[in-house]
């Protein structure tokens, strides 16, 4: 279940997204970067764009989505757990080390993937209230991780045996 469940996000919010995603995957800062300060400087955006936060929400239920449709999601009385390392695989990243943009990204994605869309929609209504750094630093991290996650190299979930 993610960020949207009963509430779609609006198409120019997920082409926007869509947009940003592939100046990531493409590694274009510059293109990256002046898309990101215009949609985190607009609060009241004109002429169809989205606002920021429906963008927000459709990048992080986008990761969602795939984080579900590549580990499945978790059964009855079982809990998906997102640990963080360093690069070098073997050191867990200690929440309160990262950036305060990326334990956002950590802790908003992990609410969905509990089920606890209360805590998610807290999260993401509370980033349209920051300030354009800050929300520009999460919106960033939020495609570099979606952009992450659509890369790993994960085996396919076990099939589930139906009864």
């Amino acid at each position: 279940m993610g960020s949207n469940a009963g509430n779609p996000t609006s198409s120019p919010a997920a082409a926007l997204g869509g947009r940003l995603l592939q100046l990531v995957g493409d590694r274009d800062a510059a293109q990256f970067s002046g898309e990101i300060s215009r949609v985190c400087a607009e609060m009241h955006p004109t002429g169809g764009r989205p606002v920021y936060g429906d963008v927000l929400a459709w990048v992080v239920d986008a990761a969602v989505g795939v984080i579900i449709a590549r580990l499945g999601g978790a059964g009855p009385e079982e809990t998906v757990i997102l640990d963080v390392r360093f690069t070098d695989g073997r050191r867990y990243v200690v929440g309160e080390a990262m950036p305060v943009s990326e334990r956002w990204v950590l802790g908003t994605v992990s609410a969905f993937l509990a089920e606890d869309v209360v805590e998610g929609e807290k999260s993401l209504t509370a980033a349209e209230q920051f300030d354009i750094t800050l929300r520009a630093e999460i919106l960033a991290d939020a495609l570099i991780w979606l952009d992450f996650v659509l890369d790993v190299d994960l085996p396919d979930p076990p099939d589930l045996a139906a009864a």
